[in-house]
Formats: structure tokens, sequence, C-alpha cells
């Protein structure tokens, strides 16, 4: 069981109870070094330690599930960190057919398990540790390009299953693997649940066969997943009933709100911090400001304090600073 302070606050903010203060962490890509897992797992413990986080999400390099199915990719996003996609392993229907089961512990994903490892054995419990997975339609959508997934989706459905069935299979191995090499959780991206990208009944059909199929499989394995829904115009109601600990938004954008996500679910909310506004370009008082309004939305209490999505990689240390020191304030 968990003796630490980080997890002792985390595990309360789960499950609702008071804490001494609202647990906080964020996250981001880190560019270069994350083509190497020793590199890598130094960096995410330094920058973990830096600010002194509660929980730590282990940020795998952008193309961590498309690397082996071919994907390749021709530089970093200048301001958040990721790959730019040079071509696509997905070109034709008949390709998502072709898409193999891959082994969890070979290629690139063999590297995310090392990554974890190492992280695991730099910080010994000290702090939940959370594996990045994206959803298969999310890995889909990689793997082709949205629009061209979407296309298919409608267009040629039996060849997307049998792809969609090969990334499911891939990804439940993958995140057993996971926790068997370090995670204590997983932090669960999906981001085909928007009304701009698909309909609900569109992404029903796909969701609940093979997103929701990977969480059923593991959450009862993970100590903490963390279901972040990724986009605009979210279906939110429908991912609020896949299993996970926590759910986390943009609720500074495309809503909820915090308080209004209260009001449809009990379970505990990750949020708060603009990462892309404020944390970027506000002041340290606009910061803290934004922290304060954040804890007193639901009065602290089932509440991890994060950003909406990954912080970009031009954002200060003043500015980070700022977030933490005012998540350092007392609840109650």
């Amino acid at each position: 069981m968990a003796t630490s302070a980080k997890w002792e606050r985390v595990e309360a903010a789960l499950a609702g109870r008071p804490v001494d203060r609202v647990p906080f962490a964020f996250w981001m890509h880190l560019p270069e070094v994350d083509r190497d897992p020793e590199r890598l797992a130094r960096a995410t413990i330094d920058l973990h330690r830096q600010y002194d986080m509660d929980y730590v999400k282990v940020m795998f390099r952008s193309s961590w599930c498309t690397e082996d199915w071919g994907v390749t990719f021709r530089g970093y996003h200048p301001t958040r960190g990721y790959l730019l996609t040079e071509r696509y392993a997905v070109q034709e229907p008949g390709d998502w057919e072709r898409l193999p089961v891959l082994p969890p512990d070979e290629g690139t994903l063999g590297e995310q398990l090392r990554v974890l490892r190492l992280v695991a054995d730099g910080l010994k419990g000290e702090a939940p540790i959370l594996a990045t997975l994206f959803a298969p339609s999310m890995i889909a959508a990689q793997l082709a390009g949205e629009a061209t997934f979407v296309r298919h989706l409608r267009e040629h459905p039996d060849a997307v299953h049998a792809g969609l069935r090969a990334i499911t299979r891939t990804m439940l191995h993958f995140a057993q693997a996971c926790l068997d090499n370090g995670a204590d959780g997983l932090f669960y991206a999906i981001q085909q649940a928007s009304r701009r990208v698909m309909t609900e009944t569109e992404y029903r059909s796909i969701g609940r066969l093979y997103d929701r199929a990977v969480l059923d499989d593991v959450h009862g394995r993970s100590r903490l997943t963390m279901l972040h829904l990724h986009g605009d115009d979210l279906m939110f109601d429908e991912l609020a009933t896949y299993p996970s600990h926590v759910l986390n938004w943009y609720d500074r954008v495309s809503g909820p709100t915090l308080a209004a996500a209260r009001a449809r679910t009990t379970r505990c909310l990750a949020g708060g911090i603009d990462h892309e506004r404020t944390l970027v370009l506000g002041t340290p008082e606009e910061i803290a400001a934004e922290v304060r309004d954040a804890i007193a939305q639901i009065n602290g209490r089932g509440l991890l304090l994060a950003p909406g999505c990954g912080v970009p990689t031009i954002v200060s240390e003043a500015s980070l600073r700022a977030a933490r020191e005012a998540a350092l304030a007392p609840v109650g």
C-alpha cells in the first residue's frame, strides 16, 4: 500500500475526501530527449522534482503508438513538442486489414516500457506514475490522418473495423505491460469523441467496441486511471460512463466547467489550468487567481489541479512556478 504523502494526497482526492491541499501536476512533451529512453526518464524525473509535483504523467514521444506500424515523421512542432507526420501508414482502405498485432515489448513500444522502468526505479514509489496511452480510435486517426480515417469509416467500415481490432489487441497487451513495468496507472486519451470529428452514433459504433474495451480490461488493475477527453464539443456524458478514476479535459475552453461537470458526475476531476492562454500569456497574479478559482468551483474536493492538455514547450519557468505556488495553498 502507498505510504508517501503524495500518494495519500492523491488517493484522498480520488475518494472525494478532505485534502491538506489539492494535488498538482502538469505535463509537456520533451522533444529530442524523448528519442532516448534513458534521457527521457531522467528528464521526466528532473521535471517532476523541479516542481515537486504530486503525480507523474510519463510523456512518451508522440509517435510511440504509430512508428511500429510504419508512420514516418519530419521533426518537432516548434511550440507543442510533438512530432510532425511525414507519411501515414494507412493510405488505402485495404491497408487497415494488413495492420498486424504488435508485441508490447519490441520496437518503439518496448522502448516506452524501458522509460517506465527507469522512472519507477528513480522515484521509488514517492508519487503515482501514469503511462500515457491513446485509445484505438485515436491511434487509427494518427495512422491514416483524421479526415481519411473518418472517410474510410463511413465508406469502408469493415476494413476499418479490422484495423481497429488489431490496434485494440495491441493496446490491451501494451496497457498491461505498462502496469507490469513500473506504471501505477494510465492516462488514457480519447480524441474522436467530438462532434466536430464525427456524429455521436458514429463514435459509439467504435468507442464502445474498442476504446472502452481497453479500459474495461485494464481499469481494475490500475490504481489511477485518468481519462483524457481531447477536443471541442465533447461527448462528455458518453465518456463519463467509461471506467476511470479521474476525468480530464480542457475545462477552460471546451467545457463543461469544473462546477458544471461536478453537477453531472461524482468522479474526481482534473483540470482548472488554462495551459494555452493564462499559463503562457498571463501574469503570475492571473495564473494564481485561476488556480484559486478552480479550487473554489468545487470546494477543493475531488480535484487534481492540472492543465487541460500538454503544456506548450515555450511556457516560462516563472509561470509554472506561479501555478505551483498557488496550488500549495491549504484547502479550507
